[in-house]
């Protein structure tokens, strides 16, 4: 053998002899990692439990072929600090505000429902998520962030019970993301509803989500008629951090009530949904005493003869 292709032979010997243990490291460290790592497959979700903060793990078997789902599904929104908002809105009386008069560093003002995004709000979307027999009307599956907006969903039906004590828990399926800017080309519509880390909703009301009998005997327990100069008896259970409640047809001047709202990031939310076309204003349906859309049960004062349609809850958009 040539000397030259001697060496050569030699150099190679001596670069797998050198390199070797390095390769062989890294194999056992990798095993070892799969081995020790705490996670549980269900439903095509890998749930890693090995670290405090929640997260799921997507496994090839599903989405495999859209990294914005798997995105979004591994990220950690936990320490982000999310906070959901409700644009309710009656289709007679318009929009439901809440006053508050306790905050200690702000003088009296309205808020709308809502509030902080809890780690307990996504432990829950993620229940959602992992359950195939949840109905997927909740859990938005065509959304490129379904984690976050189901989770804000939660947070946002929690905090409109603890706040009015009107309960859509078990009725997501009501709370639509608002339309605040243009959706961008990829028609994801959860980034069309998101300002400065809050997410807004829009929920049309109707009668039957209110106390609306016996209001007499149920002063004494805490429940509250609303703030308007008409009031209709449309009665609500505050919480202690609220003092009252109205309903402002015109949502121009939502806009200015809620200015002193989160920094006046909802009441720049609201003012954004409106030049959208999402939210409108009802004072004509106020005036003539009826909405422009029948939804649930027909106010007492409206016309014996109107027939009430079948129309699902979302067709209350169209007046609201």
């Amino acid at each position: 053998m040539p000397t030259s292709a001697r060496r050569q032979q030699l150099t190679i010997k001596q670069l797998i002899v050198f390199i070797g243990p390095f390769i062989l490291a890294t194999f056992y460290t990798i095993s070892i990692h799969r081995t020790t790592h705490s996670s549980v497959v269900n439903n095509g979700i890998k749930y890693d439990h090995s670290s405090s903060s929640t997260q799921i793990i997507i496994t090839t078997q599903q989405h495999n072929n859209n990294p914005t789902i798997m995105s979004d599904l591994n990220h950690d929104y936990t320490n982000d600090d999310y906070r959901a908002f409700l644009f309710g809105q009656h289709p007679i009386h318009g929009l439901l505000v809440l006053y508050c008069s306790r905050k200690k560093k702000k003088p009296p003002h309205f808020q709308a429902p809502g509030g902080h995004v809890d780690k307990e709000d996504f432990d829950a979307a993620l229940a959602r998520l992992q359950d195939t027999s949840i109905s997927s009307s909740s859990v938005d599956e065509d959304s490129s962030h379904p984690l976050l907006l189901l989770a804000c969903k939660i947070g946002a039906a929690r905090e409109l019970y603890e706040e009015t004590g009107i309960d859509l828990r078990n009725d997501l399926h009501r709370f639509q993301p608002v339309q605040i800017r243009k959706r961008k080309k990829d028609g994801l519509f959860t980034t069309s509803c998101v300002l400065k880390h809050r997410l807004f909703f829009r929920v049309c009301f109707t009668d039957d989500d209110f106390v609306t009998e016996g209001f007499d005997s149920m002063v004494a327990l805490g429940i509250s008629q609303s703030m308007n100069t008409e009031a209709p008896m449309l009665m609500l259970k505050l919480s202690e951090e609220h003092q009252g409640f109205l309903f402002e047809p015109d949502p121009r001047r939502a806009v200015d009530l809620l200015v002193q709202h989160s920094g006046g990031k909802v009441s720049t939310a609201l003012d954004m949904a409106i030049a959208q076309g999402e939210i409108k204003d009802v004072t004509a349906s106020l005036e003539r005493n009826e909405p422009d859309v029948i939804v649930g049960h027909p106010m007492s004062n409206e016309a014996k003869d109107h027939t009430e349609t079948e129309k699902g809850v979302l067709d209350c958009f169209e007046c609201c």
